[in-house]
């Protein structure tokens, strides 16, 4: 059995007028929460940053128990490095309800979130997927992962809400999970918001992305479509993920890995920065 440590929230419970400072059950939400070694959102978090500098380059650390994830044999640890991003696809997609039959929508699907978007949603049972992206190679990539994917580079289909409306008999889906990476415009959400059923929910899990995702009044009373923030996910999703890998439920045998050794660690960062999409999985391994 591996161990390997996922994230630290290291979020106390702390007191503020008689209430806790985070809803129950969501450590994750708490103002003093941040990644280890990472980042954090609030002046509270970068205190704690400071309190836990040690990240995923240390040899050794120390980390709660409800923060560490024991992965069964038939989980690879190259998949594992990969969890953060994995992790953040499965949150959104809870949080989207998704499930068995299913319609999902993942703008953003050729990048590291969108690829697992569509993995781990055909494993909750999703039975119709839309995939939007830039890259050609890597949408045609994407369609061969499931025979009911069906893909549009958002840079050649020019009415977005049209396309999705004509694949979905007109309904529209049940879920959106905005994957835009960093330079990614929020127009394109928008519009592929518009596209929603009514009484769905559009995910944004791309903290990349620019502009605003906005709702007229009328809009937002007569669609009753729900706009949801994702950040991150719980540390309890990451057990659940697991399980369902090892049931072999969720399939990530398309991710090609590459290694580099330590010394290479800035040519993996061009690497990345290259963009070679969400198919390639990025490792740094101290021993190579």
């Amino acid at each position: 059995m591996i161990h390997v440590r996922l994230v630290e929230e290291a979020c106390s419970l702390t007191i503020a007028k008689g209430q806790m400072a985070h809803q129950l059950g969501r450590a994750d939400l708490c103002p003093a929460g941040a990644l280890r070694a990472y980042f954090a959102t609030s002046e509270q978090g970068k205190k704690t940053l400071e309190r836990y500098p040690l990240g995923g380059m240390s040899e050794y650390l120390l980390a709660p128990d409800a923060n560490v994830v024991v992965l069964p044999d038939s989980v690879d640890l190259d998949i594992a490095a990969r969890f953060g991003y994995i992790g953040t696809s499965f949150g959104a997609l809870r949080k989207g309800g998704v499930g068995p039959a299913s319609t999902v929508v993942i703008n953003g699907v050729t990048g590291t979130l969108g690829y697992a978007a569509v993995a781990i949603a055909l494993g909750f049972g999703a039975t119709r997927i839309l995939g939007v992206g830039r890259n050609p190679d890597r949408l045609k990539e994407v369609a061969s992962l499931g025979k009911n994917i069906v893909v549009a580079s958002s840079e050649e289909e020019s009415d977005m809400t049209a396309w999705v409306k004509k694949n979905t008999n007109g309904l529209g889906p049940d879920v959106l999970i905005d994957c835009l990476g960093v330079g990614g415009n929020a127009d394109t959400t928008m519009n592929l918001i518009r596209s929603i059923k009514r009484g769905g929910k559009a995910i944004l899990v791309a903290g990349g992305a620019e502009g605003e995702v906005t709702q007229t009044y009328i809009e937002a009373m007569m669609h009753e479509v729900a706009i949801v923030g994702s950040n991150w996910f719980k540390t309890g999703d990451i057990d659940d993920l697991v399980a369902m890998m090892d049931a072999g439920l969720i399939d990530f045998s398309f991710l090609q890995h590459k290694s580099f050794s330590l010394d290479d660690a800035n040519e993996a960062i061009k690497f990345v920065g290259d963009r070679p999409g969400g198919s390639v999985n990025v490792l740094v391994k101290p021993g190579n």
